[in-house]
C-alpha cells in the first residue's frame, strides 16, 4: 500500500488584539479559534505576539521612552502554564484542531517571544521561541534557542513554525528544511504604510513567499493590522501616527511555488481558508531538497539542540509533553509546582 498525504484545510487570521490586555486578547483568540474551527479548519495560525500585541513603540522613540508601554506589557505577558494557557488549550480542544499562537511568554523575570502549540486533544505539545530578536525587539524579548525549534509529526502533516525576520534567515531555514516540514506557521505583525519602507508589504510579502519556494512547504502566514485603539495609546507625534495608519496586514496562504492561493485584504480584519494537498510537495522535493540530496558535501550546518539557559538549576524535572487534564489542574491551583515543557 502506498504512503498516504492528506488534504489539510488551514486557516491564517488576521487580526489586531486587544492591546496590552492579555484576558481580553486570549477571549477573541478562543472566539477566532471557534469560528475558523466552524469551518472546518484543522489548523489555525495567529500573528505574530498576538497575545497582548507588538511592542510597536520601540521603533518610535529611544528606549527609555518605552519603559511604561513595557511595564504593561510584562503585567499582562502569558505564563505556562497559566489561565491563558488553560482557556486556549480548551478552545483548541472543542474544536479539534491545532492551534499555533505566538504570544510574550514570561519565564522566571524575563519576556519571550513565543508560539505555542496545542493540538487537537487540547495538549501543549511544544513551542518556539524567536531565536534572535530583531533589532530594537531586543529591549523587550530574550532570545531562544535550538531546543525549540520543533517540527510536530501529526495525522495533517509535519508542523513547523518561526517568527517574523526569521524567515529571512539562511541557517534557519536549512534547520527547518532538515527536520522535513509540510506546512509552515509564518507569524508577522502589521507591515508599515511607506511603500519604500524596509517593513513595507512588498519586501516582507516577497520574503514571505521565498520561504515556501526555497522549503518545499505551504505557508500560512498570519498578521495583525493597526487600529486607532493603538495609534492613540502609541502615537505622541504626527510622524508616528503616519507610520501607524489602521490596516496594513500581510496575511495569505501560500503553496511551495510562491502562488498566494488565499489572503485577507491587507486594511481587514478576517481568516482566509484554503486546502493543502500534501501530495504536490513530493514533485518539489523531486527537484531541490538542499537538506538531502541537493546538498552540497563542502557545507554543512550543525545544530545544537541543547537547551542552553544561562542559570541551570539542578534536578530540574524531566522536559514533556503537557497534558490537556494537567493544563486545567495545573492552572486552577489543584497542582503545586509547575511541570517544564521544552
Amino acid at each position: 500500500m502506498e504512503d498516504f498525504y492528506p488534504v489539510v484545510k488551514a486557516a491564517a487570521i488576521q487580526a489586531s488584539p486587544e492591546y496590552l490586555d492579555r484576558d481580553a486578547t486570549v477571549e477573541k483568540a478562543c472566539s477566532l479559534i471557534d469560528r475558523a474551527g466552524s469551518e472546518g479548519a484543522k489548523l489555525i495560525a495567529f500573528p505574530e505576539a498576538y497575545i497582548p500585541g507588538y511592542p510597536w513603540w520601540i521603533w518610535f522613540d529611544e528606549p527609555a521612552a518605552g519603559i511604561p508601554f513595557f511595564m504593561k506589557l510584562y503585567k499582562n505577558a502569558v505564563t505556562v502554564p497559566g489561565p491563558a494557557v488553560q482557556k486556549l488549550s480548551e478552545a483548541a480542544k472543542k474544536n479539534g484542531v491545532y492551534v499555533c499562537i505566538s504570544v510574550s511568554e514570561k519565564d522566571g523575570a524575563s519576556l519571550y517571544l513565543t508560539q505555542l502549540w496545542f493540538n487537537p486533544n487540547g495538549d501543549l505539545i511544544g513551542k518556539h521561541r524567536k531565536l534572535k530578536p530583531s533589532g530594537a525587539e531586543r529591549y523587550i524579548w530574550g532570545e531562544g534557542d535550538g531546543s525549540m525549534m520543533p517540527v510536530f509529526d501529526t495525522e495533517i502533516g509535519r508542523l513547523g513554525g518561526l517568527e517574523c525576520w526569521e524567515h529571512m534567515v539562511p541557517a534557519n531555514m536549512m534547520a527547518m528544511m532538515k527536520k522535513n516540514e509540510q506546512i509552515h506557521v509564518q507569524s508577522w505583525p502589521s507591515c508599515f504604510p511607506q511603500p519604500e519602507h524596509l517593513f513595507s508589504n512588498y519586501p516582507l510579502e516577497t520574503g514571505a513567499k521565498a520561504y515556501s519556494i526555497i522549503n518545499q512547504v505551504y505557508s500560512v502566514i498570519s498578521s495583525q493590522i493597526y487600529t486607532d485603539q493603538m495609534r492613540d495609546m502609541l502615537c505622541t507625534t504626527e510622524k508616528q501616527r503616519e507610520i501607524m495608519q489602521p490596516g496594513y496586514g500581510m496575511t495569505m496562504i501560500v503553496d511551495p511555488a510562491g502562488h498566494v492561493i488565499s489572503s485577507v485584504p491587507r486594511d481587514e480584519e478576517g481568516i482566509c481558508y484554503a486546502e493543502l494537498d500534501l501530495s504536490l510537495l513530493i514533485a518539489g522535493k523531486f527537484l531541490t531538497d538542499p537538506a538531502g540530496h541537493y546538498s552540497n558535501q563542502s557545507l554543512r550546518l550543525i545544530i545544537d539542540e541543547n537547551p542552553r539557559p544561562p542559570v541551570t538549576i539542578i534536578g530540574r524535572a524531566e522536559e514533556r509533553t503537557m497534558s490537556y487534564e494537567e493544563l486545567q489542574d495545573i492552572s486552577a491551583g489543584g497542582t503545586s509546582g509547575a511541570v517544564a515543557l521544552n
